[in-house]
């Protein structure tokens, strides 16, 4: 993404003021600029000296967020050594993301899914544009790390390890909520016995289907 993008001190206090709220549970389009600013440690008049409005605001936290949020996880992930620990250390990541109540990736698709008001998307189309491009990048990186290991089909393409990818990341987060919900304080009527352990034996489960079916 575009690392040239550099903020002050006070912006990037007044970006951590609208992801504080977003975790309080406050809806996207309801904050308002005076909370934003009071969240940041600074007045209203500050946050307009750096911002002309609160959907300006708003647009740039979620993208400095993104972007903070994309570097550390590439970096985390592929300070693996071999494909399948890039894929559990992949799901290390989703886990902790949402042990950390949506600080990270998670409380981004939640505030653009709670921004498509009839006022219009938060997030910038340029940046999801460049994020996709970003993904693909480095999704290309683990389609050859997983090729050279004999890890993933030389039929797999790019495109297919795209699908494959994002559609049991995203069963494993359906299946992981539940067993997080004791540390999310979310309400369930039968909590696991042994949570840690069905988390482990999840991983496991979703890292070998994934390498089933890639090869």
């Amino acid at each position: 993404m575009d690392d040239q993008i550099q903020y002050s001190p006070k912006q990037i206090l007044i970006f951590e003021g609208v992801m504080n709220l977003l975790q309080e549970g406050r809806p996207i389009h309801e904050l308002k600029v005076a909370e934003i600013a009071e969240a940041s440690g600074m007045g209203k008049s500050t946050a307009y000296e750096y911002f002309s409005s609160k959907e300006e605001i708003i647009r740039e936290a979620l993208a400095y967020h993104m972007r903070e949020n994309f570097r550390r996880m590439v970096q985390f992930i592929f300070e693996a050594k071999t494909f399948e620990d890039i894929l559990m250390n992949a799901l290390d990541y989703l886990e902790e993301s949402l042990e950390k109540r949506f600080t990270g990736i998670f409380l981004l698709m939640l505030s653009e899914h709670q921004g498509k008001t009839d006022k219009g998307h938060y997030m910038d189309p340029l940046m999801k544009s460049k994020i996709d491009q970003v993904t693909l990048k480095e999704l290309d990186k683990v389609l050859l790390i997983g090729k050279r290991e004999g890890s993933i089909s030389e039929e797999i393409t790019l495109d297919d390890l795209k699908m494959i990818v994002l559609g049991f990341f995203s069963a494993y987060v359906h299946e992981l909520l539940p067993l997080k919900s004791i540390h999310c304080g979310v309400e369930r009527n039968e909590k696991p016995e042994n949570p840690d352990e069905e988390i482990k034996s999840l991983k496991r489960r979703t890292v070998r289907l994934m390498l089933k079916t890639l090869f």
